[in-house]
């Protein structure tokens, strides 16, 4: 019997739960024909033409002004209001990871051993919609991200600027420290430049320094970015894969 924490059965949960909130989410987009959004809108714009009637009374103007401001009432309060339905469940997930694994999900899933590794990206499969709806369910709901990959360069043995990857994601993340982490462990100290944008706005250059014997190390201390633009690589570190994780 699979327990509920293990990677293959969490991520069938989460994926299910990324679909149920994009279908919620997809009620507040006002393009997307017979959503609850564009229907409100409809009605709303409706109640509009018959006040503009000029042989409308005084009392049905009145009338149908009021019903016009609670139409837009609830236009307006629909994003609130769906957006909230499943952050209980992202507690209670919370509060069952951490009651079982002394973690709580987020920080169970750190993708550095076997039995912690989940792929909350998952590009090009059957989990890429519903992963990419979950994560930003959890952004939402906790204000923080999921512990994904980001990016990932190829060096080549020789000291050059390189604009990683992405992986997997076409928008930048909302808002998140980030860690780098190498394919395999150093032999000495090395020094990479990590520079991007942070949340703030302002672009940041970051020296990150992994030392012998250790492949992750964090990209600065308390500082959040919303993209990565360029990674500079030193020579020392010859051919291997270099990663960025939020953390």
């Amino acid at each position: 019997m699979a327990f509920v924490y293990q990677p293959a059965v969490f991520k069938e949960i989460a994926n299910s739960m990324g679909l149920a909130d994009k279908n919620l989410q997809d009620q507040l987009e006002s393009t997307i024909v017979g959503s609850g959004v564009s229907q409100l809108i409809s009605s709303r714009n409706r109640i509009a033409a018959c006040i503009g009637d000029t042989t409308i009374s005084s009392i049905d103007f009145d009338g149908s002004t009021v019903l016009g401001q609670v139409f837009r009432s609830k236009e307006v309060g629909i994003s609130t209001s769906l957006n909230t339905i499943y952050s209980s469940i992202i507690t209670g997930m919370n509060t069952y990871f951490s009651s079982v694994t002394s973690k709580t999900m987020r920080n169970y899933y750190d993708s550095k051993t076997a039995n912690t590794s989940l792929d909350f990206v998952s590009a090009g499969t059957s989990f890429t919609t519903g992963l990419s709806s979950f994560r930003k369910l959890y952004s939402r709901a906790q204000s923080e991200e999921l512990i994904f990959k980001l990016y990932s360069v190829a060096t080549s043995g020789v000291t050059a600027s390189i604009v990683p990857t992405a992986y997997g994601y076409s928008t930048s993340f909302t808002n998140s420290s980030l860690e780098l982490r190498l394919a395999g462990n150093v032999g000495t100290a090395t020094t990479f430049t990590v520079s991007g944008d942070l949340t703030t706005g302002s672009p940041v250059s970051l020296s990150v320094t992994v030392g012998a014997g250790t492949s992750v190390a964090n990209v600065g201390t308390t500082q959040k970015f919303y993209n990565v633009s360029v990674l500079g690589v030193p020579a020392s570190i010859g051919t291997t894969t270099v990663e960025i994780w939020t953390r």
